[in-house]
């Protein structure tokens, strides 16, 4: 039975504002196919600024700002300059300052490069912290030179004026992992944490770790002999994830978040003397329950919600290290700030190595691939009981993932931000020794949008899409072609020679940190501001 409306109550028939007020609410790929119902919608959101402002702010994986006093067409105006100037690697100004040298830690997030100095694990009681130059503000720079603790590493997240101080080896219990939850601000304990210190014990002396911070959840992952996984809500000071010894397998390479109620894991596996052939290693997904009224979530097995298998591998051929890095996660937008990258917009940079002597690949896989594994009850709530997807390479990987030849040697972290990936400065084609070549990468492209290559970028300038897929062809270690398309954008800008003194590229949303070590006492920094 059908059902029909009075005229008046038509989307057609309403008043062009309210119709803008109604189609500003979708998302840009919904706008674009509102385009296509009609010739009615189309001049709707073709002659509203906002509309077009909407679509290409989602094209560019951003989200609206909060609290900015600039106008939509100020915005629009700023959002494609800033594109523009992505696309040509041309930035508005540099600015270089020095840290300090004997780096323990740094992190580059949201705008702030913080950085201690110390040697090795025998940890740190100093902090740096940097406030990059923007547009409209100059670089500004807090040292702390005594922080009342020594610490060997830390995670920051400004949005929330949270730092996370881990505790230096030998302060502590040899078998208790520590983590002190402090203000950037005022180096004081975090008022919105219930407890100051988070500790949890485990089976042996840690070497190497990481920590992260995503809204509410801070996770570690270490090694102790074995791997093991840490997480916590740093607000309640509950633990709600607890891995180690036999829970956690040793064949586990990696860590990393995927949104804050789900994580990933790297497998790498080896396969047995009767098998013709190996998967050679996994990424697996897990979600986990976060539930302030239950005091011993942890004691629920974090739920294991897909598996993805890599390329097939030949008999005794192994996977040995399978690493992987992403952007870190910023809980709240900047007051102020015209548009915000979406939190949805985000690039897993993976490193498979199959051994001594073996090729190196690097997998780029886009967050969202992930996160549509997910299912849509709540996180935890099914338990270890549930059977996960299982997917093979063939299945998932081809249409979803870029696999290449390793793509570069990366000496510092946070060269990834959203979905652009800032490679090390490298000589350039032809060998001219006068000359660098400066190259970023951009996963977050649409193929069919005829605005997606600038028209004539500027000498010394190449930006290039590349749509075709890429065959990687081992026969000692595949047993077969292995293909990929995610398609990409490879931007590239000539540079003087003493680009290449840079150790490496860091990145966030505005900004291209180019690394050089002056000496011991210190590293100096250029700041390359779109």
């Amino acid at each position: 039975m059908s059902i029909l409306l009075p005229k008046e109550a038509c989307l057609l028939q309403l008043p062009e504002e309210t119709k803008v007020d109604i189609l500003k609410r979708l998302g840009f790929k919904s706008l674009l196919d509102c385009r296509l119902v009609c010739k009615s919608l189309r001049d709707t959101i073709q002659d509203s600024l906002q509309l077009q402002y909407n679509i290409e702010l989602g094209a560019d994986g951003l989200v609206d700002g909060s609290g900015c006093p600039m106008t939509v067409a100020e915005r629009y105006a700023l959002l494609m300059d800033r594109r523009r100037r992505w696309r040509e690697l041309d930035w508005k100004q540099v600015e270089s300052f020095k840290a300090p040298g004997w780096v323990q830690a740094y992190e580059l997030v949201d705008g702030m490069f913080a950085t201690s100095m110390g040697i090795g694990l025998s940890g740190s009681e100093h902090l740096q912290l940097t406030w990059l130059p923007t547009r409209n503000g100059p670089l500004r720079t807090v040292e702390v030179k005594d922080l009342g603790i020594t610490v060997r590493d830390f995670a920051i997240d400004p949005s929330q004026d949270l730092i996370a101080l881990v505790l230096a080896e030998g302060l502590g219990s040899p078998t208790t992992l520590s983590v002190h939850l402090r203000t950037l601000s005022g180096n004081k304990p975090h008022p919105d944490a219930r407890k100051p210190e988070l500790d949890t014990p485990v089976p042996a002396s840690v070497g190497s770790s990481f920590i992260q911070i995503v809204d509410d959840v801070i996770g570690m992952f270490f090694h102790a002999f074995d791997p093991g996984l840490v997480i916590w809500n740093w607000r309640t000071g509950q633990t709600v994830v607890r891995l180690t010894g036999p829970e956690f397998p040793a064949h586990v390479s990696d860590f990393a978040f995927i949104s804050s109620r789900a994580y990933m894991i790297t497998t790498t596996s080896s396969n047995g003397p009767f098998e013709l052939f190996s998967h050679g290693g996994a990424i697996e997904l897990f979600t986990f329950r976060c539930d302030d009224a239950d005091a011993d979530a942890y004691l629920r097995s974090p739920t294991r919600v897909a598996v993805l298998q890599l390329p097939a591998l030949r008999q005794g051929r192994c996977l040995t290290h399978f690493f992987t890095h992403s952007a870190p996660f910023v809980a709240r937008p900047t007051p102020g700030r015209p548009f915000e990258m979406s939190p949805d917009c985000r690039l897993h940079v993976m490193d498979l190595d199959y051994g001594n002597r073996a090729p190196c690949f690097s997998l780029f896989v886009r967050n969202n691939t992930f996160l549509s594994y997910l299912p849509p009850w709540a996180p935890g709530e099914v338990g270890a009981d549930f059977t996960p997807v299982i997917k093979s390479w063939e299945e998932w990987g081809p249409d979803n993932s870029r696999l290449t030849p390793l793509i570069a040697q990366f000496n510092w972290l946070r060269y990834v931000h959203g979905e652009r990936v800032a490679l090390p400065p490298k000589p350039t084609f032809d060998g001219d020794p006068r000359m660098a070549l400066m190259t970023v990468i951009d996963f977050n492209v649409h193929p069919t949008r005829q605005e997606v290559l600038p028209l004539a970028p500027p000498e010394g300038t190449q930006c290039k899409l590349v749509t075709d897929a890429e065959l990687v062809v081992d026969d000692e270690h595949f047993i077969g072609p292995v293909e990929s398309r995610l398609p990409y954008m490879m931007v590239l800008r000539l540079l003087p020679r003493e680009a290449l003194d840079y150790s490496g590229l860091i990145i966030d949303h505005e900004h291209l940190v180019g690394m050089r070590s002056g000496s011991d006492d210190y590293v100096d920094l250029d700041v390359y501001t779109f």
